[in-house]
């Protein structure tokens, strides 16, 4: 039986960090958090009304940020290291209800070489709705690459 372990956030204290998805001090992003239970990421995350697009259902491009800074963290949680977003696609299963929450977000690897992996994230409901199930593919960077181009501190600092 594996045990959840949280994700530590190594940018939180930078004062240039200012991402949409995972910034804790961000008055319009996400906020998002993260936790490793064996080979996949989780992430609890609360709907807010501003994330709205119809009126008490989360916007679908907020269901595809959440999928997509999934996939980030993935990498920088269970590979070690950084990529970019080559591309995502995703399935509308149900209304995303915002008084379902808090949401529950999985991401597992479902195809991976050298240089990509390609993730499955499914955000679902608090009572168990599936909302949604995207495919993320993510070009993945060595560790190296990942700390040139994009200031990765290295898989360690998500340990």
């Amino acid at each position: 039986m594996s045990t959840k372990r949280p994700v530590p956030n190594p940018y939180a204290d930078s004062e240039r960090y200012h991402c949409f998805g995972c910034d804790p001090r961000s008055s319009v992003g996400l906020r998002m958090s993260f936790t490793v239970e064996g080979e996949a990421l989780h992430s609890t995350w609360e709907p807010r009304q501003e994330l709205e697009g119809y009126p008490g259902v989360i916007h679908g491009g907020i269901q595809a940020t959440l999928a997509d800074e999934m996939g980030g963290w993935f990498l920088h949680a269970l590979r070690g290291t950084a990529g970019v977003t080559r591309d995502l696609s995703i399935v509308y299963s149900a209304p995303a209800n915002t008084e379902n929450g808090p949401f529950h977000l999985v991401a597992v690897a479902s195809e991976e070489s050298e240089k990509e992996v390609t993730m499955t994230v499914t955000i679902s409901g608090a009572d168990g709705t599936l909302f949604s199930t995207a495919t993320v593919r993510y070009a993945k960077f060595s560790e190296a690459v990942a700390r040139r181009r994009l200031n990765f501190p290295g898989g360690e600092a998500f340990r």
